[in-house]
């Protein structure tokens, strides 16, 4: 019988591109015995050197119909994804059951927005507005800076983070691969979590740089083939 085709579609984090920091795209490029599908949430205008910021309930519409659109051209595929920091959010939020494995790396498990305010009012340029558009310069050496709408952080407030890995949690099999340096994301409790979750730690940073890359493309490859 001939092997089912393998296809991975990946959701990447809050403010960046598919191919910021090369993380996606060095994974994608790792599996090249699986068809990769990469895309971007936000729209940029290198005019102005801005990247728009959408709302986190329009990201879960655009995963949910990528893959929609994948499953459609590839009915009897095996379908797995791939999700980085925000991305991880959004991918539970879609709770979409065309997905066999969710592989979800930096996972964010708390969605305030005190930790992203904190990090965020002490840099130069910054503008948060809650109640209008945000204005934040890239921190991560883009040259983009996010504008962010208000829905945005309206959205994410209203957001309970282990309901919606806990409901992810009963459509796929759901494997979180953990910075143990992340210099990003705080601990947290995480009683509320369905036990389904399988947790893998690994050395990196929360974009698991070099020299932890190569570490991290190995477990994946691991799981995925």
């Amino acid at each position: 019988m001939k092997n089912k085709k393998h296809i991975v579609i990946y959701s990447h984090g809050f403010g960046v591109q598919k191919d910021d920091l090369g993380l996606l795209t060095d994974i994608a490029e790792s599996i090249s015995e699986i068809e990769s599908v990469l895309f971007d949430y936000y729209e940029v205008d290198l005019t102005q050197n801005k990247i728009f910021i959408c709302p986190i309930s329009s990201q879960v519409n655009k995963l949910n119909q990528v893959i929609k659109d994948v499953k459609l051209k590839n009915p009897e595929a095996i379908i797995d994804l791939i999700a980085h920091s925000q991305g991880t959010m959004v991918a539970a939020m879609a709770r979409n059951k065309s997905i066999r494995k969710s592989i979800l790396l930096s996972s964010v498990f708390d969605m305030g927005l005190q930790r992203t305010l904190t990090r965020y009012n002490t840099k130069p340029g910054v503008k948060i507005d809650l109640e209008g558009i945000s204005e934040i310069p890239s921190l991560s050496g883009s040259t983009l800076t996010k504008i962010i709408p208000k829905e945005y952080w309206q959205e994410r407030l209203k957001i309970k983070v282990f309901d919606e890995y806990n409901e992810l949690i009963k459509n796929t099999e759901v494997i979180a691969i953990e910075a143990k340096q992340d210099q990003l994301l705080p601990k947290v409790s995480m009683d509320d979590l369905n036990p389904g979750m399988r947790f893998i730690s690994l050395d990196g940073d929360h974009n698991f740089n070099a020299p932890n890359r190569e570490d991290l493309i190995k477990t994946i490859r691991d799981l995925l083939l």
